[in-house]
């Protein structure tokens, strides 16, 4: 044992089990199992209405449950107090159809400068309806400077590129200091620079002392970071395979995953995909 190091074990941030969640007669979630240990990164992969996004719902208490128990930060949901769980946890979600937009802080008023749109995490509101202290302040002033936008400090948010604006929606979700980030589909409608000055900026929050558990949900594992322990594959509302990006990063589990054949190469800690213009035969309906 070394000394003076504590070796009590962390609770884990998420605890799920046999989750389902039906809407009427429609099976969303089908026996959801898995486990994220604090301060580590999981990323969720899947294709489009898979059961991401309403999986991550489900730990804010935004979606109800069916049957199953989802344990968040060691309160069971729809036993705590669902506010003040929420207090405790980071989401960003920048899908602009997405109706749980104001509550998950993927919006603020774009009048508002880049400091008083992260000013605003600390209250969960769009616009910034009440007076910070100076300890707030400074937090929001930090967490500029941790996303890279301190020089960007007063400028409206509409002024922003829409990169500009992802790292100060990830700046807002950590001002209140977050032990569970979840970031879902973080890069989505970026360029190239844009995404990879989002994906730094999650990287750089992983490397820190005592992080966050950080949750991410993507279509695209050359997102996920080198730091990634765990990778649960989705599909149907169902984790089709869990465990360390080597085992589950293959190209036969994305290719069942996605429906679609692919490979898969790793290169400087990173994956990418290829897929190769005869597996496009396979995605177009022949008569």
């Amino acid at each position: 044992m070394t000394p003076g190091k504590s070796t009590t074990p962390r609770t884990p941030a998420v605890e799920i089990e046999d989750l389902h969640v039906l809407r009427g007669e429609v099976s969303i979630l089908d026996g959801v199992s898995c486990r994220i240990e604090a301060g580590t990164c999981t990323a969720i992969l899947g294709p489009n209405g898979c059961g991401k996004t309403t999986l991550t719902r489900t730990l804010t208490g935004q979606m109800f449950v069916t049957s199953g128990r989802v344990r968040v930060l060691g309160e069971t949901i729809g036993e705590t107090d669902i506010r003040a769980l929420r207090k405790r946890i980071g989401i960003v979600n920048p899908s602009p159809g997405n109706s749980h937009a104001a509550n998950s802080g993927a919006i603020v008023d774009v009048d508002l400068t880049a400091h008083e749109a992260v000013l605003t995490g600390f209250f969960g509101t769009i616009g910034l309806y009440d007076v910070a202290t100076p300890e707030q302040v400074e937090q929001a002033d930090r967490m500029l400077l941790h996303v890279g936008l301190a020089h960007r400090r007063d400028l409206r948010f509409a002024l922003l590129s829409t990169g500009e604006q992802r790292r100060c929606m990830v700046a807002r979700a950590l001002a209140h200091l977050p032990e569970l980030l979840i970031l879902d589909e973080l890069t989505a409608g970026l360029d190239l620079a844009g995404r990879e000055q989002v994906l730094a900026t999650v990287e750089m929050i992983l490397a820190r002392p005592n992080p966050p558990a950080v949750l991410m949900i993507t279509h695209h594992v050359e997102e996920l970071s080198p730091r990634t322990s765990q990778v649960l594959l989705m599909r149907e509302g169902k984790i089709v395979a869990s465990g360390p990006p080597k085992e589950v990063i293959t190209p036969e589990s994305l290719t069942n995953t996605f429906g679609c054949r692919v490979y898969v190469r790793r290169t400087h800690g990173r994956y990418w995909l290829e897929v190769l213009p005869e597996a496009w035969l396979d995605l177009i309906p022949r008569t």
